[in-house]
């Protein structure tokens, strides 16, 4: 069984002491591919050396994560020649977005809006994928990507209704969802009903480790090695065998980010 982490953050401090035994654990687990996912500047620079210690299983996805969007033009500035100056070196561009959790402020919403759309634009001109969070703002996130149409996207760990992703599917674009531990917790109505309702090519594997580990671990550090437990909650959703399910997943996140057939 062929596994992909399309959304992961193994450059996150929680991994400092063992992330050798991280990675032997994922390898054994059938886990083919990490997508580390930046969030602030100084990320950059710890995914892209992972992608150098672990070659040909560490990717590098970089972008700004909402929560910063009310640093400095300088702070972008320098974040977006980062990406250019190592184009060649990045898989998308992520995590952007909108994250509207813990304040609606509007000049907060109006920084976050600018920036999700300066790196939609930066993604279009170096023909990368986009990797999207979006929490608690679904409809301007909606919004901003008809306004934009990138080419193809992942709305990492989706948490809309089922008429959200409807809505993006419409769109004359290619859709992804991201789908990671919560879809095994008890109470996720919500995703487990997108998951029935829709067609599995969509689909793509992820953690978001260290956080949202599925259940029998949750609660504690994430790890791409627990994906497995994730595909045993969609196989059963979807009425396959887990074998079945993992190719098709595998399949899908191969072909998103244009990897080569192994």
């Amino acid at each position: 069984m062929k596994i992909i982490d399309t959304h992961c953050h193994l450059n996150d401090d929680a991994y400092t002491s063992d992330l050798d035994k991280v990675i032997l654990r994922a390898k054994e687990a059938g886990i083919t591919h990490v997508f580390n996912n930046g969030d602030s500047l100084p990320s950059f620079s710890k995914i892209l050396s992972l992608q150098e210690r672990y070659p040909s299983f560490c990717f590098s996805v970089l972008g700004i994560h909402p929560e910063f969007a009310s640093e400095s033009d300088t702070y972008f500035e320098e974040a977006y020649q980062f990406i250019r100056d190592h184009k060649d070196s990045i898989s998308a561009i992520g995590e952007i977005g909108l994250d509207y959790h813990y304040s609606k402020d509007p000049a907060y919403v109006e920084n976050q809006k600018r920036r999700f759309i300066e790196q939609i634009k930066l993604a279009k001109e170096l023909n990368l994928p986009i990797v999207i969070h979006s929490r608690d703002a679904d409809y301007d996130t909606l919004e901003i990507i008809k306004q934009t149409l990138p080419p193809k996207l992942d709305l990492h760990c989706f948490s809309g209704s089922y008429e959200i992703l409807r809505q993006y599917l419409l769109l004359p674009i290619e859709v992804h969802i991201g789908i990671g531990g919560v879809c095994t917790f008890k109470n996720a109505r919500v995703i487990k009903e997108v998951i029935e309702n829709s067609d599995i090519s969509i689909f793509l594997t992820e953690t978001d480790c260290p956080y949202l580990a599925p259940v029998p671990y949750r609660g504690n550090r994430n790890e791409p090695s627990y994906l497995k437990n994730i595909i045993e909650q969609i196989a059963t959703l979807k009425d396959l065998t887990v074998e079945e399910c993992a190719t098709i997943l595998y399949e899908n996140g191969r072909k998103f980010y244009d990897l080569p057939r192994e």
